[in-house]
């Protein structure tokens, strides 16, 4: 009878631990998340200037935070890839998501229209600040996540200063949704940049006359001398919510560190295209008729078609039934398009083989020629 008691209290002794031990684990991981969540949403002073706010109360500042940004994807250099900074209904943050594809291109993005006088920074200030989380998957290192930072007034200008951030993954809290992470970026990781290439003798990031543009992208590209693609890119969906966007300071002393948000006016697109030089504003539409958007994933359907072995006829057939849904089964319309569409694309391939052969390579050839004369007589 003894051997039984003690053999009973024991067992109660070791589920007593168990449930002592269950209960701290839930308290020590209540206390982890509510000191990241503090992190981010405490109402202690932050060292931050917040720019740009998705997550505001205040309707002006959201709708003027969002209106403060434009897509750059790579369209810009023959690629498919698309994406959109958009608001979320009844969510406090702004979705940037889209599709990214390598063909042809491989990165996505998104940048502040030009500020209409430059972002005065402090000498104080450290880096800029984004309050986010990748929503779509939990891979954030198979992307290569870029800021960029324009200090030139020029958008003409390719040249920009650059840098890569990680994103940490994010734990699953509640209702599905993660956990928001505070990436910070210090200004002194910036470089200058062509494309994806780092300029080594560029001049390094110079804060004195202030910033003209903000922006962010997903790329399959590294940054690095040379071009170099990511092994492990994940292409396809993604989703990046964002909360805030700004700047934030190390080593200020004082009592209220956190400024009210001041959205940064920006120029319209509109004023954007008027203070383009006059030439460009000329061949504007020439450009877009025959360099659009449009055209690039045209030609990546013709391509596509043409893997499935498709003749010119079949791919005609395809476009008119394609178009015809489109147009509640409006077939002589979707032929009339889709015959356009022919005729611009024909167009365009015989205007861009007279340029390249009545234009740039004569003029290349005459720049090659002017420098091999130019070395022999030096």
């Amino acid at each position: 009878m003894n051997v039984v008691s003690n053999t009973m209290k024991r067992c109660f002794m070791i589920i007593l631990i168990v449930a002592i031990r269950s209960v701290s684990f839930k308290l020590m991981v209540n206390n982890v998340k509510a000191s990241v969540s503090s992190r981010l949403h405490s109402t202690a002073p932050e060292r931050v200037e917040t720019l740009f706010d998705f997550a505001s109360t205040d309707i002006d500042i959201k709708k003027k935070s969002f209106e403060s940004f434009e897509r750059i994807d790579d369209a810009v250099m023959g690629g498919i890839s698309k994406s959109s900074l958009r608001e979320v209904v009844d969510k406090e943050y702004a979705s940037w998501s889209g599709v990214c594809r390598i063909d042809g291109g491989g990165f996505c993005g998104f940048r502040s229209l030009p500020f209409e006088n430059p972002l005065d920074l402090s000498l104080n200030s450290t880096g800029l600040f984004a309050d986010c989380r990748l929503a779509s998957d939990n891979e954030p290192d198979r992307r290569v996540w870029k800021l960029t930072l324009r200090t030139d007034a020029a958008r003409g200008n390719e040249m920009l200063y650059q840098t890569c951030f990680k994103i940490p993954t994010s734990d699953v809290i509640s209702d599905g949704e993660k956990d928001w992470v505070r990436v910070k970026v210090p200004f002194d990781r910036f470089q200058l940049v062509r494309g994806p290439r780092v300029c080594d003798d560029g001049p390094e990031l110079d804060l004195s006359k202030g910033i003209f543009q903000i922006g962010m992208s997903l790329s399959k590209f590294e940054m690095g001398k040379n071009v170099t693609v990511l092994e492990n890119f994940r292409p396809g969906y993604f989703n990046l919510e964002i909360q805030r966007m700004g700047i934030y300071y190390d080593n200020v002393t004082g009592e209220n560190l956190t400024a009210a948000v001041s959205v940064p006016n920006t120029l319209s697109k509109e004023e954007v295209i008027t203070k383009r030089p006059l030439i460009f504003k000329m061949l504007l539409p020439v450009l877009k008729l025959l360099f659009s958007e449009e055209n690039t994933r045209r030609k990546a359907a013709r391509k596509l078609l043409q893997k499935r072995k498709m003749n010119f006829v079949q791919m005609l057939k395809f476009a008119v039934n394609m178009r015809a849904r489109k147009k509640s089964g409006n077939y002589l319309f979707a032929s009339l398009e889709t015959l356009c569409f022919v005729l611009l694309d024909s167009f365009r391939q015989v205007f861009l083989k007279f340029l390249r052969y009545f234009v740039f390579l004569p003029l290349f050839s005459t720049i090659r020629f002017f420098n091999v004369i130019k070395k022999k007589l030096a």
